[in-house]
């Protein structure tokens, strides 16, 4: 019996783009092993352990809300579930990958980096910057999970560079099949079942950008008489919105399909920081709409160039600049259905199960059996 264990230091699932990742990683682990342990966060609602078809997944309890007391008990978590043993270890983060790997030394390893700590911890903890032995500590967990992997996975070319190591594959994330599946049922939301409605699914940090496009949608909304922003966060809305925007809350994955379908258009106006164009990433909430037929705006920057052609399968707008988000706003309210056709295939393509999979287990078995 072939065993992998997948460490994440992520609540999952989740209403966000991780845990899109995650669902995705664990399925392509699946097709190669008959077994495979999940150890992620815990969150309101979720059990500490569930397992069906071969899927174990073990949940560290919230009750840590200090970020770095939380890695520490995460750690000792994955180590002791790691004593079981396993014949692959993929990891997404060092606080679960040094754990990992020291408890099974030479067992085959990837290392999955989307965001490195000593990246992250620089945009969210200001503090963090100012204290030197916290990030000497840092830096050396994650050198050691390089030292000891086999390879390292990543979504982004702009991620890839900016990590500048060997054994470096790039495989974006993937749509799940019921993005591309046709429409089945009632919209989720009523509210959208009337009026024409433009949206966006995702977070509400600074570098997501959406202030941006509130404040185009503001001037421009005159101008446009019962068109409508619908918003899917699990963030909380922010006090003052324009008139016509609407938050509806996170939607069960399943559900989000059938809300964006009824969306002329998204927007993901990512803003060019080095959370973005540094660290890198693969848009879910762009891949998903894209895969699900709805054309999208996104910011003109190399992560969102890798994966959607400018005036082909959707508009790349100049990032922060309020004019050019007007402009893309009318111009995708006029012309959208134009892009949906294209973006559809494009996701066809490059992100649908099938084909991320494939990518993904050539990567597992050559790991595993090299």
């Amino acid at each position: 019996m072939t065993r992998a264990i997948y460490a994440a230091f992520d609540v999952f699932p989740r209403g966000k783009g991780s845990s899109s990742h995650i669902a995705s990683m664990v399925t392509a682990l699946r097709g190669v092993c008959d077994q495979v342990t999940v150890l992620c966060l815990g969150g309101p609602g979720l059990p500490d352990h569930q397992a069906d078809d071969g899927i174990a997944i073990y949940r560290l309890p919230a009750r840590y809300p200090d970020l770095l007391v939380r890695a520490t008990a995460f750690a000792q978590f994955v180590a002791h579930h790691a004593r079981a043993g396993a014949e692959l270890v993929v990891f997404r983060d060092p606080w679960g990958g040094a754990p990992l790997l020291r408890a099974c030394p030479g067992v085959p390893s990837i290392f999955e980096v989307n965001a490195l700590p000593s990246w992250e911890l620089a945009y969210s903890r200001p503090g963090f910057a100012a204290n030197a032995a916290l990030q000497a500590k840092v830096a050396d967990l994650e050198r050691f999970c390089f030292k000891h992997s086999n390879e390292v996975l990543c979504v982004s070319s702009v991620t890839a560079r900016a990590l500048g190591r060997p054994r470096t594959t790039v495989i974006p994330n993937a749509a799940a099949p019921y993005f591309f599946a046709e429409p089945a049922g009632a919209c989720p939301v009523p509210e959208l079942e009337q009026g024409r409605w433009f949206g966006y699914v995702g977070g509400m940090q600074p570098w997501q950008g959406v202030d941006v496009v509130f404040d185009a949608f503001r001037r421009l909304a005159p101008d446009l008489p019962g068109v409508r922003m619908a918003v899917f966060s699990e963030r909380r809305a922010p006090r003052r919105l324009p008139e016509g925007v609407h938050f509806f809350g996170p939607l069960p994955h399943p559900m989000l399909p059938a809300a964006l379908r009824r969306l002329e258009f998204t927007v993901a106006p990512l803003t060019e920081t080095a959370r973005n164009t540094v660290q890198g990433c693969c848009p879910v909430k762009m891949i998903e709409s894209m895969a699900a037929g709805v054309p999208v705006a996104a910011s003109n920057l190399a992560v969102c160039r890798e994966w959607m052609a400018d005036g082909q399968e959707g508009m790349l707008v100049t990032p922060g600049d309020r004019r050019a988000w007007m402009h893309a706003l009318a111009s995708m309210l006029a012309g959208a259905p134009r892009y949906a056709g294209p973006a559809r295939l494009r996701a066809q393509r490059d992100f649908s199960y099938p084909h991320v999979h494939q990518q993904l287990q050539t990567v597992f078995r050559r790991v595993l059996w090299n």
